[in-house]
């Protein structure tokens, strides 16, 4: 599908052909295409069922399972950015993000921006049009709950990669991204260039619809995101941005565990609807295109005795033929491209409990919630006892427990220790990625490029 077609979108010729265009209508087609088209329904008159908003927002969880997206592009970029990966392929545009040196005009990264944004503008679409639905059968506070926590998570991605300053996030001079609130429904106002907002104009945005998520959303849902999660990404962004008495607080408001409660928002896929994550890490002699390795730095940052160390880094010595050597085990379905993909799971709750705590002088409990993810792998209770060090253990830690989920580049931003982690990247304006040069070209000129030598 198309990503820039919900840049313009003009009018439709049907409500079905709307569900199509969004790509919704997996679960009802032969009733789609049942149907008679009409020929101009308006894009802004909303859903007429329930069935239309439970397809609507099923498409704005699709967004995130782009290749472009989750389902390979924007996660793996964070790894392979900083040193959790290396680049062995082929691809130009790969190598520039391995390398720190991306250019404007790069079409992988311009990808993942077109990704992001389709999913902001199917979630914008979603609250427009479900919002005068009125059906006692459909709990709409609660669906607009989910869409407004997808709508966040939208922006904290876009914010990690282009937005924030080159110490980090959360400083009074943060660049930020075009805020985007409502859905582009036809030509005019809806359809012209927004300039970037700043970076605390995006943060009041995302706050407020994690705020109104964690209201309404439902605790007991067992698909999508929960209230639970929603907590688990505020946690997240006030961590991202040193607001840690507020990560503390939300953190610890999320029910789970490291072993048995882990997951807390999870994608699925399954061999019709495929991701490329195990295409692009496994060899060509094992039906994929080897453009992936686990890096060096990373097998070497493991303790002895850790047992995710054959999970993170497949090495000759701990290969089979379903795992081959140069791989990751968390990726590895290759004839299905069916691995789920976790957006968030509690072991981060608790290593986020866990530096707030640090950062906050509570050593005890940072120690504590350390120590119950070294537990889970295989290690023996930490020997830190001072801040410093208790802080250089966990963020150790959120590298080994959360590596290959699309986490280390923001850790090593939002804690400005990209040049002290990389000394190879010397250029901290590059610590922001490139605004895709075509967006700023098609803004003509309203959309401002990120500082530095681009």
């Amino acid at each position: 599908m198309n990503a820039s077609l919900f840049a313009s979108v003009r009018q439709v010729a049907s409500r079905s052909a709307l569900l199509l265009v969004l790509g919704l209508g997996l679960g009802s087609c032969e009733k789609i295409l049942d149907q008679t088209p009409q020929n101009s329904i308006d894009a802004s008159t909303g859903f007429a069922t329930r069935q239309d908003a439970i397809a609507g927002l099923r498409g704005c969880y699709d967004a995130l399972q782009s290749a472009n997206y989750y389902g390979l592009r924007y996660q793996t970029f964070a790894d392979l950015i900083s040193n959790n990966i290396r680049h062995t392929g082929t691809f130009p545009t790969f190598a520039q993000v391995a390398q720190n040196s991306i250019l404007p005009d790069n079409t992988d990264t311009r990808s993942v921006w077109i990704a992001i944004y389709d999913g902001i503008q199917r979630t914008n679409y979603f609250i427009n049009s479900v919002t005068p639905l009125s059906d006692p059968a459909y709990n709409t506070p609660s669906a607009i709950g989910e869409a407004r926590a997808l709508r966040a998570l939208h922006y904290m991605n876009l914010l990690g990669y282009w937005g924030g300053s080159t110490l980090g996030y959360g400083y009074a001079d943060g660049l930020g991204v075009p805020l985007r609130l409502t859905p582009t429904l036809a030509v005019g106002p809806d359809t012209q260039p927004v300039a970037r907002a700043t970076e605390a104009a995006v943060t009041e945005a995302i706050r407020a619809d994690l705020d109104f998520a964690i209201t309404n959303l439902v605790s007991t849902a067992t698909t999508g995101i929960t209230k639970n999660a929603a907590l688990a990404l505020r946690a997240r962004f006030e961590l991202r941005v040193r607001n840690y008495s507020e990560a503390l607080r939300f953190a610890n408001q999320v029910t789970g565990n490291v072993t048995t409660g882990d997951v807390l928002f999870q994608l699925q896929f399954n061999v019709n609807d495929q991701n490329q994550l195990a295409f692009f890490w496994f060899p060509a002699a094992s039906g994929g295109r080897n453009e992936l390795d686990p890096s060096d730095d990373l097998a070497a940052a493991h303790p002895t005795g850790d047992n995710r160390l054959p999970i993170n880094v497949v090495t000759s010595s701990n290969a089979t033929t379903v795992y081959p050597a140069g791989t990751t085990r968390k990726y590895f379905t290759i004839a299905t491209n069916s691995d789920p993909v976790n957006v968030i799971r509690y072991s981060e709750v608790a290593l986020t409990i866990a530096e707030a705590a640090a950062q906050s002088g509570n050593l005890a409990l940072a120690a504590t919630q350390v120590n119950a993810i070294r537990t889970k792998a295989g290690l023996a209770n930490t020997t830190a006892t001072t801040q410093a060090a208790l802080l250089t253990e966990i963020l150790l830690q959120r590298r080994l427990e959360l590596a290959h989920e699309g986490l280390h580049w923001f850790d090593l931003r939002r804690t400005n220790r990209v040049q002290t982690a990389i000394p190879a990247y010397t250029q901290t304006f590059r610590n922001l990625w490139p605004i895709p040069f075509q967006e700023i070209l098609n803004s003509g000129g309203t959309l401002v490029q990120n500082p530095g030598g681009f």
